[in-house]
């Protein structure tokens, strides 16, 4: 948990520009993000090197980098099914699944994907979305030999008595060269988000605050519920924004009633695209709240609070939660909010 003394606005700043500025020139230039298998480690060097130059933890800025690259994606996407036909043709004249990435500087997984639904099963795969999961995730098991009506299957033997055809291979190659997109980072990411979630529930009640989980809400039949609901509203000790003329780091108590917790890095973009809008559903239904991002975030000042409703931390829990009755969480000395 950092100390209350350790935030500076401007150092902050100067972190999360660096930051920004390096994901997007790996963006930018796109031929790192489509590698085989073989090059994986580059990626997680490069990372390395850079969260030590811009001093951010490895994990935070491997999540800035996912977060910007699903803009990336989500901006090409378009024209990306446009050219499904010129795409498919180029498959069927030799050039691999990676190779096809690499060109179009996107994702090897996405790209797998259009090459199975236009080819596997003779294209009976066209628009079904829950077919063409299940093959990405066994596409052993999934795309039977001779599935690419190409002609150009060029077999290739994996163990003794197993040969698996050309799209096979290649969509297993496409699986293991994307580092950000497919079963296995769904997977891992799912189990990432389960287990900051379990901290967040071990350390409050660690502290004595009564809460809900969101399991908990959905049995009586909320819907729509954050990670954590507050059974009375409680206050916490959070950092004012910056303001004109206030160097000095200076902090705040605020009144919560819930927590949402985030394993993710709270970017400029993802907070005000995907997080506030549903923190802010959260605040109809429930009262202010707090956003927890666990792997850190932007500079408060660039991040929107829902007119003060939607307090933004960063890291760990809060450090100083009061209860309805002035005592601090886990403490049993009265305070007064100063």
């Amino acid at each position: 948990m950092r100390g209350e003394d350790e935030y500076d606005h401007v150092k902050e700043s100067r972190k999360y520009e660096a930051a920004e500025k390096w994901c997007r020139s790996i963006l930018v230039s796109g031929k790192e993000l489509s590698l085989d298998e073989h090059n994986h480690p580059l990626l997680d060097e490069m990372l390395a090197k850079a969260a030590v130059d811009i001093g951010y933890p490895f994990e935070s800025l491997h999540s800035f980098l996912r977060n910007r690259h699903i803009i990336h994606v989500k901006r090409k996407s378009t024209q990306f099914r446009h050219s499904a036909e010129s795409h498919i043709q180029n498959y069927r004249s030799g050039k691999s699944i990676v190779q096809l990435a690499k060109e179009l500087s996107y994702p090897p997984y996405l790209v797998a994907r259009l090459v199975v639904e236009h080819l596997a099963y003779d294209g009976k795969l066209r628009g079904n979305k829950k077919g063409i999961t299940e093959a990405m995730r066994d596409p052993v098991g999934k795309l039977g030999r001779n599935v690419c009506s190409s002609g150009t299957h060029n077999d290739v033997p994996i163990k003794e008595h197993q040969c698996l055809s050309r799209l096979q291979v290649e969509v297993l190659e496409a699986i293991g060269a994307d580092p950000f997109y497919g079963p296995e980072h769904d997977r891992d990411r799912r189990m990432i988000g389960l287990e900051f979630e379990a901290m967040l529930e071990q350390t409050l009640s660690s502290m004595n605050i009564p809460f809900e989980t969101e399991e908990q809400l959905r049995i009586r039949g909320t819907a729509k519920t954050p990670d954590i609901l507050f059974s009375c509203p409680l206050g916490i000790k959070v950092p004012v924004r910056k303001r004109p003329g206030k160097p000095k780091m200076e902090y705040e108590w605020k009144v919560v009633c819930w927590m949402d917790s985030k394993a993710l890095f709270g970017d400029v973009r993802t907070h005000h695209a995907d997080v506030l809008p549903q923190a802010e559903g959260y605040v109809h239904r429930f009262g202010p709240g707090v956003v927890l991002y666990w792997f850190g975030h932007a500079p408060l000042d660039r991040l929107g609070d829902g007119h003060g409703d939607v307090v933004v931390v960063g890291w760990d829990v809060p450090r100083y939660i009061m209860l309805p009755t002035g005592e601090l969480a886990g403490h049993r000395k009265a305070i007064h909010p100063s």
